[in-house]
């Protein structure tokens, strides 16, 4: 991978990461958010509406609204990458089943997108254990041959 898609990328995802978990230590669980690097480089982190969000923290329409709201500043010129953040389920890597996931889906206008996995666990004490980032190739959903599922 490109360095300065690299560099973008983390630039967004330990922001994204720690949000995430700060979320999940306070209330047990986190709804979809994202982030934005512009044009120039500044870094912000989107939140949707919350009348989406009340209801149900994990309505995939929140999920959409993030990516929809990043395709138009994608198309304007406005922003370089994007990130959206949310809960998954993924494959135990070890036993049967499946556990929870920080999932960070990353797309960049001049590269590949990517998808970052952080694994987790509620210990009975309620402290939280991550496992280590796993990395993948992501799918398209703001930049380029977008793909709508």
């Amino acid at each position: 991978m490109h360095t300065a898609i690299q560099t973008d990328f983390n630039e967004m995802l330990a922001p994204l990461i720690g949000f995430a978990e700060t979320m999940l230590q306070d209330g047990g669980e986190f709804r979809p958010f994202g982030a934005r690097l512009a044009a120039g480089g500044q870094l912000a982190l989107i939140d949707v509406a919350p009348t989406l969000t009340q209801a149900d923290p994990s309505n995939p329409l929140i999920i959409d609204a993030l990516y929809a709201t990043f395709r138009l500043e994608a198309r304007a010129g406005t922003i370089r990458a994007c990130a959206v953040c949310w809960d998954a389920l993924v494959p135990r890597e070890i036993g049967s089943g499946f556990m929870d996931a920080i999932a960070v889906g990353l797309e960049h206008r001049d590269g590949e997108p990517a998808i970052v996995l952080l694994a987790y666990e509620r210990e009975p004490g309620g402290a939280y254990h991550f496992e280590d980032p796993v990395t993948g190739l992501g799918r398209r959903h703001v930049f380029g041959n977008v793909m709508l599922s």
